[in-house]
């Protein structure tokens, strides 16, 4: 098996680097119950002098209730050391100006757009919107869907929060906003600007938060498509866990290829107990 040839030692890998990204789904948890080791792992890390940043793709919690999430399990995490896909959507979008935004997306999403100054529609108005931008959205109705695609043919930029299309959770996945994304796309024609991973644009956001370049960061995360493609695409070390949506025939068939394959994030208190 190629991972298993071309592996270098976790040890030897992992021990210069400064910081850890870390995903969530699948990863740190799955749904409300935390993968056994990551408290100790995260604490571990911190006692290395290593930065942690928790980056996800879900748009729907606040990074506030996300660390209180975390924290909920046993797992020390502050407010700015957590980047969702909304704050990054939120951030990227205000460069270019604030203006009005039809939301597909629950409240962190919406949160997140009016902190950064932008005016957020209902599907009413949806039509004078500059953005329709998209995430994962719980109470999805046939009337969002079609105010969204009436926005993006009265001129309204598509934006993505991310194209998961599914979400881990414990003993299964549900619809992620990927498959929400791909509705709007496929009445419009329209491919949508992504923001989260594996787009670039969110991991220089969260490099940036972090003070690090890229060869000094590793990522861990459960997918191939989205956390280590993000990792390969903005030169960071990825580093696939099999905790979460990836299983080893997935691993065997892809042609995205992490640094290193563990179990789970356990596995890299061992790494650091070797130096």
């Amino acid at each position: 098996m190629w991972w298993r040839e071309q592996m270098i030692m976790l040890s030897e890998l992992l021990m210069d680097k400064k910081g850890f990204i870390f995903d969530l789904d699948g990863c740190i948890y799955l749904g409300d119950r935390p993968i056994p080791g990551a408290s100790e792992t995260i604490g571990m890390l911190r006692k290395e002098g290593k930065k942690v940043l928790f980056l996800t793709n879900n748009s729907t919690r606040t990074p506030q209730e996300y660390a209180q999430k975390l924290k909920g399990m046993g797992i020390e995490a502050g407010e700015g050391e957590v980047l969702t896909s909304s704050v990054a959507t939120a951030m990227y979008l205000k460069r270019f100006g604030t203006g009005e935004c039809f939301v597909l997306g629950e409240q962190g999403l919406i949160q997140a757009l009016e902190r950064e100054g932008f005016k957020v529609l209902s599907a009413g108005e949806a039509r004078g919107a500059r953005y329709v931008v998209c995430g994962l959205d719980m109470h999805l109705t046939y009337e969002k869907l079609a105010a969204a695609c009436h926005a993006i043919q009265n001129g309204a930029r598509f934006i993505a929060t991310n194209t998961d299309p599914r979400l881990p959770i414990d003993g299964g996945y549900v619809p992620g906003a990927g498959s929400i994304v791909e509705a709007v796309a496929t009445a419009t024609g329209l491919r949508p600007l992504v923001i989260g991973k594996p787009s670039k644009r969110i991991m220089k956001i969260a490099l940036k938060a972090m003070g690090l370049g890229g060869s000094e960061v590793a990522m861990v995360g459960d997918t191939l498509k989205i956390d280590i493609a993000a990792a390969r695409r903005a030169g960071i070390t990825g580093v696939l866990v099999l905790s979460g949506s990836t299983r080893m025939e997935d691993l065997e068939k892809s042609r995205i290829r992490p640094d290193a394959v563990i179990p789970s994030v356990a596995e890299l208190q061992k790494a650091f107990s070797k130096k």
